[in-house]
């Protein structure tokens, strides 16, 4: 299975740093295949720092097919949630010059995860999407599925994956992880995507994009999310590891 997708100005003939480097993978006592890998060189900003991905659990569907999804324990860090249904997006309106997308909601905090459910048949042959740190002014990062292509784009970067390849009972679902100017989308645990929007702050709306025909959002679920260093923090401060004898 492959993770890792080339961008525009990365070199066709040195692939030596791409932006998912050096995995490693550890089986877990329960039986899951779950990696890691280093986040190498999305941004000149950010080059060469010691960041990492979010963990992956790699799994072979029954049909033979590659599934990756993000580890479960993840969601334990879930926490003030938010639900929305049954959201009307309209195609975008030109005013004074301007490409004005409609707005979904404000993504209130830098620690989020967004999960986005769309009925199959309503996202089947479309091409739909999603701005995050959007508003008027800023057009923010994109998240785009484009049939023609049988792709998804996060960014500049496009990796495969098309609507029509789902089965027929299942809807198109999006998960994804914001961490300040760090983004992943995983969609159907077949695909997953990795992009960094250093403008992070510049605006904080969720905004949806349609091309040609208005699309329903069947739901859309947002959670704050802890810090995942928070219980090595707290146990710094309050020292609970300490032993209580001598």
């Amino acid at each position: 299975g492959r993770m890792n997708w080339r961008r525009p100005e990365q070199s066709i003939y040195n692939p030596v740093y791409r932006d998912f480097f050096a995995p490693e993978s550890v089986l877990t006592p329960d039986g899951r295949r779950v990696m890691w890998a280093w986040l190498a060189t999305l941004d000149d900003a950010i080059n060469q720092k010691t960041i990492q991905f979010l963990p992956r659990q790699l799994s072979v569907a029954e049909d033979g097919s590659f599934r990756l999804q993000p580890l479960r324990e993840l969601e334990s860090l879930r926490y003030d949630g938010v639900t929305f249904n049954n959201l009307v997006v309209t195609p975008p309106k030109q005013v004074d010059g301007k490409m004005i997308t409609p707005r979904l909601t404000e993504l209130d905090g830098d620690a989020l995860e967004v999960r986005i459910t769309i009925d199959r048949a309503e996202a089947w042959r479309k091409r739909f999407g999603f701005q995050l740190f959007a508003d008027q002014d800023h057009l923010g990062l994109p998240i785009m599925l484009h049939p023609e292509t049988a792709t998804i784009r996060l960014g500049d970067t496009e990796a495969p994956f098309a609507v029509a390849d789902l089965p027929a009972d299942e809807d198109l679902e999006l998960r994804i992880f914001i961490d300040k100017y760090l983004v992943e989308v995983f969609v159907n645990d077949r695909q997953a995507v990795v992009s960094a929007y250093m403008n992070y702050q510049g605006a904080s709306g969720l905004h949806g994009y349609t091309f040609g025909v208005s699309t329903t959002i069947k739901q859309i679920e947002i959670w704050r999310l802890k810090s995942t260093n928070r219980g090595f923090l707290e146990a710094r401060q309050n020292r609970i590891w300490e032993t209580t004898s001598q």
